[in-house]
């Protein structure tokens, strides 16, 4: 046993970890946070060069405090870091009448312009010819049409994190990195952290462990979580600068089954390790996996099916050349809305598991609420759509 009393230690250091540390140390908390990496890393969801922000929340209204906290907060850590941690490159989420449901919003296109008519967000909703007009890359077909935001843009997710860990650090923050947690135990006093390496303790504990939440909840919730596998591609540009935030925006293309979701990023200039090429996504919910499991090999099908199927027929601009894929895990609750609560047997616990593959864009506000409720015992924003008693096993997901 250390002889170190923290008033908080925060286990995993990833998008929401980072953020609460940072959150706990400028408070001037004593705080420790454990990653079982090295953060920023590759091996979770908090990483890929470059992640999509946008004001208005399709996902639901009570999102909304939340970006707008974070983008406050981006502001701040750029001012204080010197770092661009933002592009404004403007966003596009196409789609159509016959689009699949996405986070369950079954006309997301609809409902972001509604978001943003009710909280005066810039906006215009774009026809087929409008989109192409606008942005000739893109190729959409005749009936589709697109949400248009032109203060979104999109984050570096590396460079946010190892920001809001060296800021902690500069704040009298320990960090503890290539240190995996075991268990913890919570009793009247304080918390008991216990590692590979060693046990620590404090009086309020942050369980942000991203996809090994699972292994640190409490049984009878743990399957109200589940892990899935994304591939994030890069492909070789014929003319990089055309995709540039300057020139391109950020799209979200939902087609009429979930297999066809696909995204394209623009490609902000090549400065501290930076990928070349332009970055692809799509995702897939249907096969989960344990995390320590995964195939982290991107295989040669996965990059043509990229290709072929999902990318050339919307888009020009892009060889058939792949310059990297990496494996991206996102942490998905049974509804697809986060996990903020206290442990169920102790409130000396936090628990957060926010993304469910749209976190990124909350993380500083959501790292803010997880410090105010382990400092404090209480937070600004409403919660209350985030309890966990909603994935126990005799829970609804939609409870």
């Amino acid at each position: 046993m250390t002889a170190t009393q923290y008033d908080l230690i925060v286990v995993g250091l990833g998008a929401m970890g980072s953020a609460a540390l940072y959150q706990a140390s400028r408070r001037g908390a004593t705080a420790l946070g454990i990653d079982r990496f090295d953060p920023p890393h590759s091996m979770g969801s908090s990483h890929g060069d470059t992640r999509i922000t946008r004001s208005a929340i399709a996902e639901g209204e009570m999102y909304m405090p939340f970006v707008r906290r974070s983008n406050e907060i981006w502001r701040d850590l750029e001012a204080q870091s010197g770092r661009t941690l933002f592009h404004r490159s403007g966003g596009l989420i196409i789609g159509s009448d016959n689009s699949a449901a996405f986070h369950f919003q079954g006309d997301f296109v609809q409902t972001s312009a509604r978001i943003a008519a009710k909280f005066g967000i810039a906006h215009e909703v774009l026809n087929a010819d409008e989109i192409v007009r606008r942005f000739p890359l893109l190729t959409p077909r005749p009936h589709e049409r697109a949400y248009y935001e032109p203060g979104a843009g999109v984050l570096r997710p590396e460079r946010c994190i190892e920001t809001q860990l060296e800021l902690a650090r500069q704040a009298g923050a320990t960090i503890h990195t290539n240190e995996r947690v075991t268990g913890y135990k919570a009793d009247r006093d304080g918390v008991t952290v216990r590692t590979e390496a060693a046990s620590y303790r404090a009086s309020k504990l942050i369980l942000t462990a991203g996809a090994w939440i699972g292994e640190l909840l409490p049984a009878a919730h743990r399957s109200g979580i589940r892990v899935c596998r994304q591939v994030i591609h890069w492909f070789e540009a014929a003319d990089r600068s055309a995709f540039d935030p300057t020139r391109f925006p950020y799209v979200i293309w939902i087609g009429e089954t979930l297999a066809d979701f696909w995204s394209v990023f623009p490609a902000p200039p090549l400065n501290d390790a930076g990928r070349d090429g332009v970055k692809l996504v799509t995702e897939q919910y249907h096969t989960s996996a344990q995390p320590d499991e995964v195939e982290r090999v991107v295989t040669e099908a996965e990059k043509a099916d990229m290709y072929h199927r999902l990318t050339k027929p919307r888009l020009k601009g892009l060889r058939e050349r792949s310059l990297q894929a990496e494996v991206c895990l996102y942490t998905l609750t049974q509804d697809e809305h986060f996990l903020i609560d206290f442990h169920p047997a102790t409130e000396r616990v936090v628990v957060a598991s926010p993304c469910s593959g749209h976190g990124f864009k909350h993380s500083a506000a959501v790292g803010e609420t997880l410090t105010q409720l382990a400092l404090d015992g209480g937070c600004e924003f409403d919660i209350s759509a985030f309890k966990l008693a909603r994935l126990s096993a005799n829970g609804s997901a939609n409870g």
